[in-house]
């Protein structure tokens, strides 16, 4: 039983899709109904078991109320994915009000915190162990202009899955992360159009392209999976080799 924050767009999609693929029960937890209702449909089409609550990520009362949903429907959860999160360059910090700062640490780490607080709860109470999957970015390494509040909390995500990992190995539940770079969704899609975007991918990244959303799955799926019984901690760099290149022009 999985629960996948941010499930109805982008990567989170991709991970619910597949993880349903898998076998595996899934439940989205998004604000936005619209597209959690048509990944589900989609889910439902392919042969899986997939349903939707609606969940201000940014809002502990909700995060906590997805996972008592869960629990409530299914009885258990087993695999958390903390996708959900925000992204953009709010500005300076010499210009950035306070409530962009806030909303950033919200939804992108104090929700991480909680919703695997609460999933944890569950598992230890369970006793069969589980797995918490936290979505970095490749910014959790590297620093962006413009953007303080977002590096801020992306950085945090490798440091915070390393504690989780430290409080809950205990119990045998294992938590890593993975940090994607530069994805092809319905989001960046449409900026692959424009000719210095495109020669920004093939200048930046080694394999001269974008990802894809399977690829990013693929390695939820494995760390959810049990053939990854030993790997606990870790943030995975999904980027086509980004982080590893030296740009010097």
């Amino acid at each position: 039983m999985a629960l996948v924050t941010g499930g109805g767009r982008g990567i989170g999609k991709g991970i619910a899709r597949r993880l349903a693929r898998d076998g595996g029960r899934v439940v989205i937890a998004q604000r936005d109904e619209a597209s959690a209702q048509e990944a589900v449909e989609q889910i439902t089409t392919d042969g899986g078991i997939a349903d939707f609550v609606r969940t201000d990520i940014g809002s502990p009362a909700d995060v906590q109320a997805a996972v008592d949903f869960v629990v409530a429907r299914h009885e258990r959860l087993d695999i958390l994915v903390n996708n959900a999160g925000a992204t953009g360059a709010d500005g300076s910090i010499l210009d950035m009000p306070l409530e962009k700062w806030q909303r950033m640490v919200d939804v992108n780490l104090t929700s991480v915190f909680v919703a695997s607080q609460a999933a944890a709860r569950v598992m230890v109470e369970k006793g069969d162990g589980g797995r918490i999957i936290n979505i970095g970015s490749i910014n959790s390494f590297r620093a962006q202009p413009m953007a303080c509040n977002y590096v801020a909390t992306k950085g945090a995500i490798p440091l915070l899955t390393m504690a989780l990992a430290m409080d809950l190995s205990p119990h045998n539940i294992l938590v890593n992360a993975i940090a994607p770079g530069a994805i092809s969704t319905e989001r960046t899609g449409p900026r692959l159009l424009n000719p210095e975007y495109r020669g920004m991918i093939e200048r930046s990244i080694p394999l001269r392209r974008t990802g894809l959303v399977e690829e990013i799955a693929a390695v939820a799926a494995f760390l959810a999976s049990g053939e990854a019984t030993y790997i606990q901690g870790e943030t995975i760099a999904v980027d086509g080799g980004i982080l590893a290149y030296l740009r010097l022009d």
